[in-house]
Order: C-alpha cells, then sequence, then structure tokens
C-alpha cells in the first residue's frame, strides 16, 4: 500500500532538499573509489544525503557525513536514535529522509527518493518498496524552544526534539 505524502508542513528548506536532489541524479561524486565523506572504499549514502541537506540549509553533523558507517549510515534507520534538528515523522514529504536497512535517501515526491545506487545518484523508490514498511522517515525541524511554567518558581524548557530540562 503506497504511503501518502503530505504537504501542508513542506517549508522553502524541504523544497530545496528535494530540489538539490534531483539536481544530483547521475551523479558519479559519491561512488566508493571517491575520496570524499568517509573515503575510498566506503558507501557514500550519508555524505550524499548530508551535502543535499546541508546546500539546502538544514543542518546535518559533520560526523553524519564523514564517519565510515555502519555507524553513522544505522543512525537515520534507527527510531531510537536522536539525530539533532531531524524528527522521526509518519508521513513522508518531498524534503525528508527515508531510511530502510541503513540505507538513508531523500524524498522528492510519492513513493519517490533519491539516493545512491551502485556509485551513482539515481531516483528510486527507495524506503517506500514492499518490505520497506519499517522504514524510518525523518523531517527537518529547527530548534524551537517552547517554556512552560509548572508550579511556582519552575520552568520547564522543551525543545522540539523532545529534550526537556525542568529549573526550579
Amino acid at each position: 500500500m503506497p504511503v501518502p505524502i503530505r504537504k501542508e508542513s513542506e517549508t522553502p528548506v524541504h523544497r530545496n532538499i528535494a530540489k538539490i536532489a534531483k539536481l544530483k541524479v547521475g551523479s558519479q561524486d559519491f561512488g566508493l573509489d571517491k575520496d570524499k565523506g568517509p573515503g575510498v572504499g566506503q558507501p557514500k549514502h550519508n555524505t550524499f544525503v548530508g551535502e543535499v541537506c546541508l546546500s539546502a540549509g538544514a543542518y546535518v553533523s559533520r560526523r553524519m557525513i564523514n564517519e565510515i558507517p555502519p555507524q553513522s549510515t544505522g543512525d537515520w534507520s534507527d527510531r531510537g536514535t536522536t539525530i539533532p534538528g531531524w524528527n522521526v515523522v509518519v508521513y513522508p514529504q518531498p524534503g525528508d529522509v527515508i531510511a530502510y536497512n541503513g540505507v538513508p535517501a531523500v524524498v522528492t515526491s510519492h513513493n519517490t527518493s533519491v539516493t545512491v545506487v551502485d556509485g551513482v545518484v539515481r531516483e528510486t523508490n527507495w524506503g517506500f518498496r514492499l518490505g520497506h514498511e519499517n522504514a524510518v522517515v525523518r523531517r527537518f525541524m529547527p530548534k524551537t524552544i517552547q517554556v512552560n511554567i509548572v508550579g511556582p518558581k519552575r520552568v520547564r524548557f522543551s525543545q522540539r526534539s523532545g529534550e526537556t530540562i525542568t529549573c526550579g
């Protein structure tokens, strides 16, 4: 069953992520033989996704781009791993990162994503295929802080990432 795309929270950054990913289709800059990201001989899925997101104005830590897999590559696919600025969501939209089995891709349209396949950036259905029902979808959501007064002289600060600090 296709996963519905919801666009109501799409922003210019999300549109740019999807647009930049599509512009890179056909690029061979992310092959195993290239010395970028984690280096020669290493998969560059994270490097591709990270460079696209950074180019669009969405923060991705250098560790997510440069570290040798599988640790950082698996982070996108692990619902339990916090990636600063990237929240796990249910319904993918263009500009989200969808990851399955350690391979991240950029959602570009309904049931379509862009990732590195055999060293070439390709538009594919990665994350939407039959069997990928457990793919993890993450959306860039810049940090905002919510302040709640929870009692006399007690204040709770919450970030969108879910981190909560109570003072007082």
